[in-house]
């Protein structure tokens, strides 16, 4: 069995799982993707061999935000977003253009616990249109403390009926499908009691807004915590903002699912391209009237408001994920830096290789741990910290290598062709959709012919239209 077959064996075992709601909300689905890894036997622990970063917390941040939540009860169309994506000078390009495309909006920000993009907010010139939600992230705190004990009932009744529910169960577990209990028994109850706390919270922060006509979740737990307690009737709606594979868990469900949580998957969802779209509809669940393609927002407003730059194209561009945070690669950075050495190393060694530079651009998420990490590892390379523009640095690139980033299709756009690290045995098919050029020792010398450049050139930008 694949992983997509074995995961919803794993659901058709324990459908009870989807029965686990606060307010209509699967709790369960929340960790699909974890438990995906367990079953493929993979590793639950997080690596601590990097320095993880806090983050400042901004008091004017919390009063803005506890004034606008007050002055902003007529919007009729309601955003949520992160900091994180001001990834482009300061601002967020994608939510820009859900401005543009929706009426009277107002952009909900998350903190990213990253000084430069939460600063940013003072200085966007459209920030009459954002409010951050750092004072929801306040009161929060706030009623963790108080209702502790409340939170520590509603935990202990939801990891009763958890185990209560398996035990009736007649079938024989492996010892992944063991593991993966064991984590459910462990983890799903926490997250079930925040959410109750969570949601009691938004649905007194929002009380009041009686005009909302749509509800976007931009990566911004909306899902979850907001839309299930928001007054009124509207439309809710969801922006790609990664890769959709044919495996991901957070929108590949089996037809029992739908069954079971009918209103938590009748959403809108925008598409990047039509390849997606067919992705959803045809190996998930979602009706083709619910989902629309768009094209990439971020992409679309970057080229209509700043130059493409002619500068030489001096880099040999890798783009770093942050896996190992996220426990989906353990040891990613053990995996990945050795085939960065020994880039280096040829481009040290090859006189024809020798204009080009390394540089490796860290994921939003990825911290100043990970930096020092690859400055130490590989001496020569340069690292771009989130201050650096991706898209600047593309265009400033000869050949851009990663292992599965969505960076591969904005890479193309902008004329810059792909290779691919080999990692975990991810089949590049299966992530996006076609054939990707392989790294195995050495860069590929037929890509210094100019005519060769342009044939792979051409035949990533062709398919990658399909999904942008």
């Amino acid at each position: 069995m694949n992983l997509k077959e074995t995961l919803f064996e794993f659901e058709k075992k324990y459908p009870f799982l989807y029965e686990i709601e606060v307010k209509g909300v699967p709790i369960y689905t929340c960790f699909r993707d974890m438990v995906l890894l367990i079953l493929d036997g993979k590793s639950t622990e997080k690596s601590n061999d990097f320095e993880i970063e806090k983050g400042r917390i901004y008091p004017k941040r919390i009063i803005d935000s506890y004034m606008k939540l007050k002055k902003l009860k007529n919007a009729k169309t309601l955003v949520f977003s992160s900091s994180m994506f001001r990834r482009d000078y300061g601002r967020n390009l994608a939510a820009e253009y859900l401005m543009d495309k929706y009426p009277e909006t107002v952009v909900y920000e998350w903190p990213s616990r990253s000084d430069a993009y939460d600063a940013a907010y003072f200085g966007d010139l459209q920030r009459k249109c954002y409010c951050p939600l750092d004072f929801y992230i306040f009161i929060y705190k706030i009623y963790k403390r108080i209702y502790k004990k409340k939170m520590l009932v509603i935990e202990e009744k939801c990891r009763a009926n958890l185990k209560r529910s398996f035990s009736k169960t007649t079938y024989s577990a492996n010892i992944c499908e063991q593991e993966a209990i064991k984590y459910l028994i462990r983890e799903m109850p926490i997250l079930y009691a925040e959410t109750v706390i969570s949601q009691k919270i938004f649905g007194k922060l929002f009380n009041k807004y009686s005009s909302i006509k749509y509800v976007i979740d931009f990566w911004g737990s909306a899902r979850e915590n907001i839309i299930p307690v928001l007054p009124g009737e509207f439309e809710a709606i969801e922006l790609q903002h990664g890769i959709i594979t044919e495996i991901h868990p957070g929108y590949i469900y089996p037809a029992e699912a739908k069954h079971k949580c009918k209103s938590f998957f009748e959403r809108t969802i925008l598409v990047y391209g039509e390849a997606t779209k067919k992705i959803l509809t045809e190996k998930s669940i979602f009706d083709k009237s619910k989902v629309e393609v768009i094209g990439n927002p971020r992409i679309h407003k970057y080229k209509q408001e700043f130059k493409v730059s002619d500068e030489k194209r001096q880099y040999i561009l890798f783009t770093s994920q942050p896996f190992e945070q996220d426990v989906a690669g353990s040891k990613y950075y053990d995996e990945i830096i050795p085939y960065l050495q020994n880039i280096q190393r040829q481009l040290n060694r090859e006189e024809r290789w020798k204009s080009y530079q390394l540089g490796i651009k860290l994921h939003p998420r990825e911290n100043n741990g990970v930096k020092k990490r690859y400055e130490t590892s590989i001496p020569g390379c340069v690292v771009f910290d989130n201050a650096t523009q991706l898209y600047e640095l593309l265009e400033k690139s000869f050949l851009h290598i990663t292992a599965t980033s969505t960076t591969l299709y904005e890479a193309a756009l902008f004329d810059t062709p792909t290779i691919l690290l080999p990692y975990q045995g991810y089949i590049d098919e299966e992530i996006y959709g076609f054939q990707v050029r392989h790294y195995s020792e050495e860069l590929p010398e037929e890509l210094l012919i100019s005519e060769k450049y342009k044939e792979y050139l051409i035949y990533l930008k062709n398919k990658t239209l399909e999904y942008m």
